[in-house]
């Protein structure tokens, strides 16, 4: 999936269940910067991919990284934001901080999603207990390749409605503050 469609996913997703769980942002310090930790979140995993949005602004991380790991490997196994978690709620007091690795991990979470709705899955996504287990969201017919006519519809003709509609909703609410 393209940094277009990874964004565009990921804000759907959490405005849609901000819509229905309005209590939300009542109750979520911070709640402009978790937004925005989940939207650099479902980014980060393709910083292996120095030819990615992520990478190409990254770049020096991206090739260190890339000679490391392989593309979709350890940034994008189910571990990551498992550990990001982990130590956000027992090692960070500072609730800033916690709410924005939350927002981070479910921003990966969401990026993880994204791309198990590409042909090729995760391979490896829970590691390390099935490590050579390939994970889709849908069967392989329902599936699409990265910058195909059909991902470009999903993108554009689906998701980016929906978040223009949620946000004027929310902007309708006054929950922005506009």
């Amino acid at each position: 999936m393209t940094a277009k469609g990874h964004m565009a996913l990921a804000s759907a997703a959490t405005l849609s269940y901000i819509y229905v769980d309005s209590d939300l942002i009542s109750t979520l310090p911070h709640f402009e910067f978790f937004l925005l930790a989940i939207l650099v979140g479902s980014l980060f995993p393709d910083v292996d991919e120095p030819e990615s949005y992520i990478g190409n602004k990254l770049k020096v991380v991206s090739i260190v990284m890339s000679s490391i790991f392989k593309h979709r490997t350890f940034t994008h196994y189910l571990i990551l934001p498992l550990l990001l978690l982990l130590f956000a709620f027992f090692y960070i007091d500072n609730v800033f901080n916690k709410v924005t690795i939350l927002g981070f991990a479910i921003g990966i979470l969401l990026h993880d999603a994204g791309d198990m709705l590409t042909k090729g899955g995760i391979k490896g996504f829970l590691w390390p207990i099935f490590p050579n287990t390939r994970i889709a969201l849908l069967p392989y017919f329902l599936r699409f390749k990265t910058f195909s006519i059909e991902e470009y519809v999903l993108v554009y003709l689906v998701l980016t409605p929906l978040n223009v509609l949620l946000v004027f909703h929310f902007a309708k609410m006054e929950w922005w503050g506009l």
